[in-house]
């Protein structure tokens, strides 16, 4: 059956060791919208933690407005991506 889905607008790795406020900085750098507290302003953030110790997470950015449904997945089984 195919699959439907949505490319990330932007994707960021960060290293294992980056520190909360280098995070917050790194999402920044990329252009994610994050407000002075480090939270999402809008769109849907997904972050895959990593499966191994000391490796680091990836996180993607959908630019959704708050009437957008988020990102989706169509086939046998499949549900919509979760993310914080």
């Amino acid at each position: 059956m195919a699959r439907r889905y949505r490319m990330p607008d932007i994707t960021v790795r960060i290293p294992f060791e980056t520190t909360e406020p280098g995070r917050v900085a790194l999402l920044r750098s990329a252009g994610i919208p994050l407000d002075a507290q480090g939270a999402l302003v809008w769109g849907f953030l997904h972050e895959r933690r990593p499966g191994r110790f000391g490796a680091g997470s990836i996180c993607r950015w959908f630019a959704t407005a708050s009437t957008d449904p988020l990102p989706v997945m169509t086939g046998a089984g499949l549900s919509p991506a979760h993310g914080f």
